[in-house]
C-alpha cells in the first residue's frame, strides 16, 4: 500500500490520487529466502515479472521520475529540463522601419 512519496528525502503522505503522479513499475520477481526454487516448467507458467506501485507528490513530480534498474532497484533520477534557447533578433532590413 502506499503510504508517502517515494522521495526519501520529502516523506509527504499519500492522500488523494488526483494529487502527484502514480508509477507502476515492472520489476523482475525475486525468490523470497526460504521459497523453494520451482521447476522450470513451473516458472514458465509463472508471471517473470512483479508490478510494484510507487507514488511522487506534487512537488517531487515536477522534477524527478522514477528508473528501475536490476542492480539498484527502483530509484529517483532527475527529469531533463527542456532547454529555452532564446531566438536571435530577426535582422531589420536596411529600408525598414525599426
Amino acid at each position: 500500500m502506499l503510504s508517502q512519496c517515494a522521495n526519501p528525502k520529502c516523506g509527504k503522505p499519500f492522500l488523494k490520487l488526483r494529487e502527484g503522479k502514480l508509477f507502476l513499475v515492472e520489476t523482475d520477481r525475486v525468490t523470497r529466502p526460504g521459497e523453494s526454487v520451482a521447476p522450470p516448467f513451473v516458472r514458465a507458467r509463472q508471471q517473470p515479472r512483479c508490478v510494484e506501485h510507487y507514488w511522487l507528490c506534487d512537488d517531487c513530480a515536477p522534477l524527478w521520475t522514477l528508473v528501475y534498474d536490476r542492480e539498484r532497484g527502483v530509484a529517483l533520477q532527475p527529469l531533463r529540463r527542456r532547454v529555452v534557447s532564446v531566438a536571435a533578433p530577426a535582422s531589420v532590413s536596411q529600408g525598414g522601419v525599426a
